[in-house]
């Protein structure tokens, strides 16, 4: 379906253009007729049962949310312009600025850059996770470094795209029993064998995140057995040389055992420390 020819969503949403796809959702630009104000629309494939179900989590994991550091959702709904061809959509924040995937094919990070998405990405997880939602597909191309247009402010980081969120509170064994969710170069090991998800799963995909965001290098690449066997061998190789103590917390945080691994919690305190760190380093050079 072209953009031109959805109505406006609601009644008051309406597209302008398509500024993403993905394999079950199309993502536009587009204007809140009633507040004059532009928004995103997150329009779905139509489905059976299990995507419908796959959006009524989602709706249902943003709406409970209210953090800065996270997108958040603005209205949900399903669009019947189509009788037998319904698709759910939801009406999300646009934010300005661009991913991480994005950054890091373009340029290198210095590290007061690198410790300051690790902070505002740990502390938006450390409230997700008290929430009782476990993100579980933490990837470069889900964090959005959100500019304000001035010169003061530097870019925030903001974690999007809860598409495969599941709530930790009810018992995930009977949602996940082997099947594998997340992206393939940054599922946990627990994912990638196919067991339930949990907050440690967020943190080692956070780790390779980080990591790759040091070296410019994903850490398990290839196709989806390839990659997903991969870290079920071994740790991810990480640099010695790494500033300040980078080494080691990212040892930390990609441990294959997650009782080995930090809680969100545990890691913002250190990441706030980091952020101190090597801005007091950049002050002194």
């Amino acid at each position: 379906m072209a953009e031109s020819t959805i109505p406006a969503l609601l009644g008051r949403y309406r597209p302008q253009q398509v500024i993403g796809r993905g394999g079950e959702a199309s993502i536009f630009r587009a204007v809140d007729e009633l507040l004059g104000r532009e928004v995103a629309i997150k329009l779905y494939r139509s489905g059976g049962e299990e995507e419908m179900e796959q959006y009524r989590t989602e709706q249902a994991a943003l709406a409970r949310l209210s953090h800065h550091g996270i997108v958040s959702l603005i209205d949900a709904g399903i669009d019947y312009t189509s009788p037998k061809d319904p698709r759910p959509f939801l009406i999300m924040e646009l934010v300005q600025g661009t991913d991480l995937a994005t950054e890091l094919s373009e340029r290198e990070l210095r590290t007061e850059e690198i410790a300051e998405i690790a902070y505002d990405i740990g502390e938006a997880l450390e409230y997700v996770h008290a929430h009782g939602v476990v993100h579980r597909d933490i990837k470069p191309s889900n964090i959005m470094l959100v500019t304000y247009g001035t010169t003061t402010f530097r870019a925030r980081a903001r974690l999007t795209d809860f598409g495969i969120a599941s709530g930790v509170i009810r018992s995930q064994q009977h949602v996940e029993e082997g099947k594998t969710t997340g992206t393939a170069a940054y599922l946990s090991p627990e994912q990638a064998s196919k067991l339930p998800a949990t907050p440690k799963s967020d943190i080692y995909s956070l780790g390779l995140v980080l990591l790759e965001s040091f070296t410019r290098q994903v850490s398990f690449p290839g196709d989806v057995i390839e990659s997903a066997l991969a870290r079920l061998e071994h740790e991810p190789p990480i640099p010695e040389g790494l500033p300040d103590e980078w080494t080691g917390i990212l040892r930390a945080m990609t441990a294959r055992d997650p009782e080995d691994r930090p809680t969100a919690a545990q890691l913002t305190p250190v990441f706030r420390e980091a952020v101190i760190t090597a801005a007091g380093l950049k002050e002194r050079v």
